[in-house]
């Protein structure tokens, strides 16, 4: 793992990790960690999300210049509320991942992002599939999503409220912000 202190704009200085494929075995034990904390969580019905160490980490794996934010040194005012970064675009990136196939995605009712990763883990067998979305926070394809009531993420974002959805419904089947198919297939036992 690279540690590396990036500064970005006047106002913000962070500390990333880019993962390499040495890491892959960390990656790994994670992966299966986190498989059994899922599978002990179905005894006491308490539901366990992907780890965001492992999805923000295969796209720094993954992407050239990517950095996970690990820490941040910012001016006030400065917008902090983001995953990863990636120094050679100098775009802000958030990172979404699912292990089910009808992903249900919860965004922060005030995010900040340049573009968003999305990290399919719904094989549960350690492959995994990278989406890539040029689609930023303040686009009119993330702004208009309807939820299931008919309420865009712009009116719920203004009500203070987190916006949540299906990412496989509303941009890899339609095809929004990206081709449909995925950047990267891997997988994590090889």
């Amino acid at each position: 793992m690279i540690e590396k202190e990036i500064v970005i704009g006047n106002d913000l200085k962070i500390i990333g990790h880019k993962y390499e494929n040495k890491d892959k075995t960390n990656l790994l034990e994670l992966f299966n960690n986190w498989l059994a904390f899922k599978a002990s969580g179905k005894l006491f019905k308490q539901r366990a999300n992907l780890p965001e160490s492992l999805t923000e980490g295969l796209i720094t794996l993954h992407i050239e210049g990517v950095y996970r934010k690990i820490e941040s040194k910012a001016k006030k005012g400065a917008k902090t509320k983001f995953d990863c970064y990636n120094e050679n675009t100098k775009k802000i990136i958030e990172v979404k991942g699912a292990s089910i196939p009808n992903d249900l995605s919860s965004w922060s009712p005030s995010p900040f992002f340049d573009l968003f990763y999305f990290v399919d883990f719904s094989s549960l067998n350690g492959k995994y599939k990278i989406y890539e979305f040029n689609i930023s926070s303040s686009s009119s394809e993330f702004l208009n999503v309807k939820n299931k009531k008919g309420v865009t993420n712009e009116t719920l974002m203004k009500a203070g409220r987190r916006p949540r959805f299906s990412i496989t419904e509303e941009f890899i089947n339609n095809k929004i912000g990206c081709n449909g198919l995925p950047i990267v297939s891997g997988d994590l036992n090889s």
